[in-house]
């Protein structure tokens, strides 16, 4: 199970940004069981932005960048503790 909680639809909007609403969740939903299906389950950031994504606030654009944002610093932080390690 994935840790995507959906928000639900605020009430009173139009149903064109309902649908819009609907459309994002389907595709932050779809993103994040794709990469679960490669083994990577998401984690509590890469679910903030998703859910940011959701709520209209940012573009589907700027989650993905901030995700590959977030992997490469935490790939490097493990590339220098491996570093450290075989050093010591």
């Amino acid at each position: 199970m994935l840790p995507f909680a959906f928000a639900p639809v605020p009430d009173g909007l139009p149903a064109d940004q309902r649908a819009h609403w609907q459309r994002r969740q389907l595709t932050a939903r779809n993103t994040l069981e794709l990469q679960a299906l490669t083994g990577s389950v998401a984690n509590a950031e890469t679910v903030a932005f998703f859910q940011r994504y959701v709520r209209g606030e940012i573009t589907l654009a700027q989650a993905i960048a901030q995700v590959r944002e977030q992997m490469a610093q935490e790939h490097q932080s493990y590339r220098q503790f491996l570093n450290r390690r075989n050093i010591i």
